[in-house]
């Protein structure tokens, strides 16, 4: 019977409680952690990896036990932000966005999109519930910058959430003339 009425109580993590319904980031990132505490890192990669660039600060700040954002983390917020997103930037940006995710502890590489053929515009395209809403031009002369974060490719257009890199292969635009490749490069 003792069993019985103990597979009937809710238990944090199963389904039937409340807290289960909740996705996982939200349980993770809900407990506020003591200063010190090294769930702290946890929390702060787990909001790098949902792109969560509020939490991300949020989380760094109490790590650091410090209540003023730095500049480099200034600067990595900036990196997103729309005044970024425009052809002749995305070296800048790759840079400061490698920056600021390397000083949270992580290892992002940089990403070389290059354009082979005549015509060297490169293009993204923005999508919204699976219709191509702009076009971004990247670039004019043929070569785009971005950050790789595991599978993911992170620049101004995809946020800190970035994209799974054979999505946003496919979101690259060039005329029909040219061809898009990328390589891995150790700097910049």
């Amino acid at each position: 019977m003792t069993a019985i009425f103990l597979c009937l109580v809710p238990v944090q993590g199963f389904a039937a409680s409340p807290a289960a319904m909740e996705p996982l980031p939200v349980l993770v990132l809900g407990m506020p952690p003591l200063p010190g505490d090294e769930s702290i890192r946890a929390r702060l990669k787990a909001c790098i990896l949902l792109g969560d660039l509020t939490c991300v600060v949020d989380q760094y700040l109490l790590l650091k036990n410090i209540g003023q954002v730095p500049g480099w983390l200034v600067s990595f917020q900036n990196a997103f932000a729309a005044a970024s997103r425009k052809a002749g930037e995305c070296e800048r940006v790759a840079k400061t966005i490698h920056e600021g995710l390397t000083r949270l502890g992580q290892r992002p590489e940089y990403l070389r999109f290059s354009v082979e053929g005549n015509v060297q515009l490169l293009g993204f395209n923005e999508v919204s519930n699976g219709v191509v809403v702009r076009t971004h031009q990247l670039a004019t002369i043929g070569n785009h910058w971005a950050v790789k974060l595991g599978d993911k490719v992170i620049d101004a257009y995809t946020g800190l959430a970035g994209l799974p890199l054979s999505e946003y292969v496919t979101r690259l635009t060039t005329a029909s003339t040219s061809r898009v490749v990328y390589e891995v490069v150790p700097a910049l």
